[in-house]
């Protein structure tokens, strides 16, 4: 998989001027978010079903109207989950001589595999691993150590105890547990380990960075992971990969795939991959710590032209991670909605304790990135910054090619109900963005060579430095606000008025911000 580092538009380049207050004057009449609804709905026992309730502040209001700067944002994404599998068989340690001692890896990869077999021939779907650690892995080729192979239509369930680890070795890439081309498949508990740490490296500097925990490849249909700790792999904790088209074939994506609560950390590549991937809900994860080789981020949507769409990532929790917390350069139809990204200091739990030290030495691209013709819908995430990336103290902010307001997409990014600690929103090089409900502590928001602009009740609270940054925007504006005294109630809000127009390019546009 390639990189996620890209040249950043020359914007950043520009000389920063202080930003000046004026009357408001709305210029639009359009739905506004209700801002001040409650996001925090309780997730109960920690379950987080595909059909969760989301915050009403979640729904997306669509641009009004059929001309050039309207459109209409896709369905909140789901996923079908996989079958409930009850017809259980617990492996009889003793009948398949297994060990789960950490004995020959390549006995307890066959014998394991043996006993998954006969279990779904048998009439079993569901197979149950008891508790020990079970070392796994045989050479299959030049490039491949070879893991646990699941069947179709079944379950494979980790005691609490169970911990299936990658043995180490200096292959490329591996999986330590793969559905292999098969449908209808849940993985649930216990600890999938990789061999990060006693991995053999090329002397040369090579990638090795495709050894991932669980492999849902190609072109599979519902799969579910969850209540699953993977880590210390030294590519993925879960890799999704669709089949790509061919003069052939049709390109066939993997669908219905559901990761959900689980704990995904210290891996050298990526929290989760997403190459090739339709109707995929990510929700509930604790994902942190991904540093070793680029991208490093959390969750990557990278379809080396393959199709991504419809995709949820949804009240997961982020943190210390080198690249950055959500990347995507290929996706469609993408909500990035109430998740918590912090930088650093965070607790063991995952809670954001100013008093811990930032041991995060650099992220050098998130929090949030998103790729010029991708569309979005980020809405009601927290996102707390320490310190700048490569690009600077950008929360959100968007890759394009510096070529102006040009799209070929017809859907936009809809940008609304965040709340910013530390750090801003930039955009520009773009069209069709819709910027709603922002709450920006100590940032700033950015808008460039933009065109079929719309700024809605955002706020920018700092006491110094910049707030608005406008540079040749086109578009509409109301009810936006600046509050320059700490600590001050919204009742200290002064309304800022942008004087852009809605037509293209920059009539009347709103130099005099920047």
């Amino acid at each position: 998989m390639a990189g996620v580092g890209f040249t950043f538009a020359s914007s950043m380049l520009w000389p920063f001027a202080a930003v000046g207050c004026q009357d408001s004057d709305g210029t639009a009449d359009t739905s506004s978010l209700d801002a001040g609804a409650d996001s925090s709905s309780p997730l109960g026992d920690g379950a987080v079903p595909v059909d969760a309730p989301h915050s009403e502040t979640s729904t997306v209001h669509p641009v009004p109207g059929s001309a050039e700067c309207a459109w209409q944002p896709g369905a909140r994404p789901a996923a079908q989950l996989p079958d409930t599998h009850t017809k259980q068989y617990v492996i009889d340690l003793d009948h398949w001589q297994l060990s789960n001692d950490r004995g020959d890896p390549v006995e307890t990869r066959r014998r394991m595999n043996d006993a998954i077999r006969w279990a779904t021939s048998n009439g079993y779907d569901k197979v149950v691993v008891p508790d020990g650690v079970y070392l796994v892995g045989e050479t299959e080729s030049g490039n491949y150590q070879a893991g646990i192979e699941l069947q179709g239509n079944m379950t494979l369930e980790l005691s609490p105890g169970a911990v299936i680890e990658m043995v180490a070795n200096d292959k490329w890439n591996y999986c330590v547990v793969t559905v292999g081309g098969n449908s209808n498949v849940t993985v649930r508990g216990g600890t999938l380990l990789g061999d990060r740490k006693d991995h053999k490296y090329d002397a040369n500097g090579g990638g090795h960075d495709e050894g991932h925990g669980v492999c849902v490849w190609t072109g599979v249909d519902r799969i579910l992971i969850e209540d699953m700790e993977l880590h210390e792999l030294t590519g993925d904790g879960v890799l999704i990969v669709g089949a790509a088209g061919s003069n052939e074939s049709a390109e066939k994506p993997s669908t219905n795939v559901t990761i959900r609560n689980n704990h995904i950390h210290h891996n050298r590549r990526q929290g989760i991959s997403i190459v090739g991937g339709q109707n995929v809900v990510v929700s509930g994860n604790h994902i942190h710590h991904i540093e070793g080789t680029a991208p490093q981020f959390g969750i990557d949507i990278e379809g080396a032209g393959r199709t991504d769409k419809d995709i949820l990532i949804y009240r997961n929790n982020f943190h210390d991670n080198a690249g950055g917390d959500f990347v995507t350069s290929s996706g469609h139809n993408v909500w990035l909605e109430e998740n918590v990204m912090t930088q650093c200091q965070v607790d063991e739990e995952g809670s954001y304790d100013p008093a811990l030290p930032c041991d995060l030495k650099s992220q050098s691209d998130g929090p949030v990135i998103h790729w010029k013709e991708t569309d979005n819908v980020i809405v009601n995430n927290t996102i707390r910054m320490m310190k700048p990336t490569a690009n600077g103290m950008w929360g959100i902010l968007g890759y394009t090619g510096g070529d102006g307001p040009t799209r070929k997409n017809p859907v936009g990014n809809y940008v609304a109900g965040n709340t910013l600690h530390n750090a801003g929103i930039h955009a520009d090089d773009n069209k069709l963005y819709f910027f709603s409900g922002n709450t920006l502590n100590d940032g700033t928001l950015l808008a460039a060579w933009l065109g079929c602009t719309r700024l809605e009740n955002n706020h920018v609270n700092r006491v110094k430095g910049l707030t608005y940054m406008f540079r040749n925007t086109a578009g509409v504006a109301q009810d936006n606000f600046v509050n320059r005294t700490e600590g001050a109630p919204p009742d200290k809000d002064i309304p800022v008025h942008f004087p852009m127009a809605d037509d293209a390019p920059y009539r009347n546009s709103s130099p005099v911000f920047w």
